[in-house]
């Protein structure tokens, strides 16, 4: 318990760590001052009337917002739901199917797998359309923007800079013995380098309490300037909700019912296990090469490579090595603000972020109790 005391003490009186807190902090602090105070007007109002006349947007709903007071953006929303119909019932995944197809033109591996989840995405669209899922109101026209802002901007940065929080503390971790010079003296025991394995539970730990505390302290200011109170059993697959691939729009399709409580809990939980993907790999490197500074070198090479490689199999028609590479960490990271959707070209399968999620805990996780025990074996580490 002593020991673990004395790392804790040691990561807390870095004061690296408390710089790049506060800028993190104050930073997320801008990007909730971003929004333009008439779409925070207009979302609150939308969810405080969804809370008086419920989420489905049919012909109940229509009458109910008609007899409600007269103001402009009432004004705005019912012009919005005059039309809404089930876009699920006539919705086919062929468009985009063909629109994949002729994308990964020159890669017949690339096109069927492509095909597959699209054939299977189908599926999806048919049991929505029993749903009347897409009638759901959500937050009306401004669906979209603010759905993008929350999951595009905030909560993006709020990964990224849980993410450079956990390597931080890493690297530091694994590295001050070697810099304050006690390194050789810990190691001369095998029972002194198993002294590894708590910094790296520690290094976990860590990871996720700053990436918590980033997330309460930037989500817990956001949701009380922005009233969910009405919105929250909303379908995410609200016909107002979409994003686009390639350029290419399409509905925000999930691969299982999810509300909108739902998916933002399950971002949230899926942004602090790809935290820990991050940690682990940072450890794993860190550990083989037994230098913080060539350590943070070759992890911030290897996230370039990774970029590197899927661009280059893009530009040079190896769509199946790109799908390959969309399993990665940074791939993953890059396709955060549509994950559980089909993703477009950032998914080869279903669920990918959760198969990419799973592999990364698998590999770096294994990889990382693999050099630990490698390191307590060896006598000389330095």
């Amino acid at each position: 318990m002593r020991l673990a005391v004395c790392e804790w003490q040691k990561l807390f009186r870095l004061p690296a760590l408390w710089v790049f807190l506060g800028l993190c902090l104050a930073f997320n602090g801008l990007l909730l001052a971003e929004p333009s105070p008439y779409d925070r007007a207009f979302f609150n109002e939308t969810s405080s009337d969804a809370v008086a006349l419920g989420q489905r947007a049919d012909n109940g709903f229509r009458a109910r917002l008609a007899a409600l007071p007269y103001t402009e953006n009432r004004e705005i929303l019912r012009q919005s739901v005059m039309r809404t119909e089930d876009i699920f019932e006539t919705y086919s995944t062929e468009e985009l199917a063909a629109f994949y197809q002729k994308a990964t033109a020159g890669d017949p591996i690339a096109q069927s797998i492509l095909t597959r989840k699209y054939e299977l995405l189908q599926n999806r669209a048919d049991h929505l359309a029993q749903t009347d899922a897409a009638l759901d109101l959500y937050a009306g026209p401004i669906t979209h923007d603010s759905h993008q802002y929350l999951y595009n901007r905030l909560l993006r940065a709020i990964v990224t800079e849980g993410i450079l929080l956990g390597v931080l503390c890493t690297l530091y971790l694994m590295g001050c013995e070697k810099r304050t010079g006690t390194q050789n003296l810990i190691c001369t025991s095998r029972t002194g380098r198993r002294l590894w394995r708590r910094k790296m539970r520690i290094s976990l730990a860590a990871s996720l309490g700053f990436y918590a505390l980033l997330a309460a302290a930037a989500l817990g200011p956001y949701l009380f300037l922005w009233n969910y109170d009405g919105i929250w059993d909303s379908s995410v697959s609200s016909q107002f909700n979409y994003y686009s691939d390639l350029f290419f729009v399409r509905p925000f399709l999930t691969w299982t019912d999810l509300t909108v409580k739902q998916y933002f809990i399950a971002m949230i939980l899926a942004g602090g296990v790809l935290v820990l993907v991050f940690t682990m790999l940072t450890a794993a490197v860190g550990l083989w090469l037994k230098h913080t500074y060539a350590a943070a070198v070759a992890v911030t090479a290897l996230c370039s490579v990774s970029v590197g490689l899927s661009i280059a199999a893009s530009n040079s028609g190896w769509w199946t090595a790109y799908l390959l590479l969309t399993f990665s960490p940074v791939s993953l990271w890059l396709s955060f603000n549509c994950w559980f959707t089909e993703m477009g070209l950032s998914a080869a399968i279903p669920w990918q972020e959760t198969v990419g999620l799973s592999l990364g805990l698998f590999v770096w996780g294994g990889l990382t109790a693999f050099t630990l025990r490698s390191f307590e074996r060896k006598e000389d580490v330095s």
